[in-house]
């Protein structure tokens, strides 16, 4: 079984921000390279109580130490000595290191939406999804469809269950937020339940993406039990 990976919340004490979600192994990047100090906090993602980090003997290990062994004494500073050797830096030599932690950040967020964009799965649709494969779904999942206005090119969007209709006040939702409250009436109290989000062929990609993150508040996730890309049947 895959080791469950482990994401943190970090707080930034000296500018006063946070990060949310950081993978552990980013955090401890951090902490090397100075951008966390000890006196700065951090809490287990979907937690709400903060910890100090020098506080916690996991991360010790991390943060730079002073050499004891340098001695304290300051040298007495010594005419310059002129060799007559000078060196002359190439051009093409780098005198700066890239930071490489923007690029992994970017690169989780798109291997995430990749993830999910690759589950599949086959339901009567009332928008032009992409055509796949069959999958079958649970009958009582739940829909959101997403078409565009087709004067404005905005997301219009409806809120379902399975292959019925959406009601008359659950179509034509022209907020994230609206589809937000309307898809929590449908929530189950106990247990999950499968979401399957139709997409019409020509709407940007930036609208799922904005709706799945949406979908990531504490109140959804637990929940939802698995996201779909809504699809259409190929024809034999």
């Amino acid at each position: 079984m895959a080791e469950k990976r482990r994401f943190l919340d970090l707080w930034i004490i000296e500018t006063n921000t946070v990060y949310k979600e950081v993978p552990y192994a980013v955090a401890v990047d951090w902490m090397q390279q100075g951008r966390l100090l000890e006196g700065d906090k951090y809490k287990p993602s979907g937690t709400k109580e903060w910890f100090t980090l020098g506080g916690a003997s996991e991360f010790q290990p991390f943060f730079p130490r002073r050499d004891e062994s340098r001695p304290d004494d300051q040298a007495e500073a010594m005419e310059p000595v002129d060799l007559e050797l000078h060196y002359k830096k190439p051009h093409d030599e780098g005198d700066e290191d890239v930071d490489m932690i923007p690029l992994i950040d970017v690169t989780l967020v798109l291997l995430v939406f990749f993830m999910l964009t690759a589950s599949t799965a086959v339901m009567a649709s009332y928008v032009n999804t992409p055509a796949a494969d069959n999958g079958d779904l649970s009958p009582t999942a739940l829909r959101i469809d997403i078409t565009l206005d087709k004067e404005t090119q905005e997301p219009v969007y409806a809120v379902g269950v399975s292959d019925r209709p959406a009601q008359e006040e659950e179509r034509d939702l022209r907020r994230i937020s609206t589809v937000l409250e309307r898809l929590k009436v449908h929530l189950p109290k106990e247990g999950k339940e499968e979401l399957i989000i139709n997409a019409e062929k020509k709407v940007p990609s930036r609208y799922p993406r904005e709706l799945l993150m949406a979908l990531r508040r504490p109140e959804f996730r637990d929940k939802i039990n698995a996201h779909y890309f809504g699809v259409s049947g190929r024809t034999p």
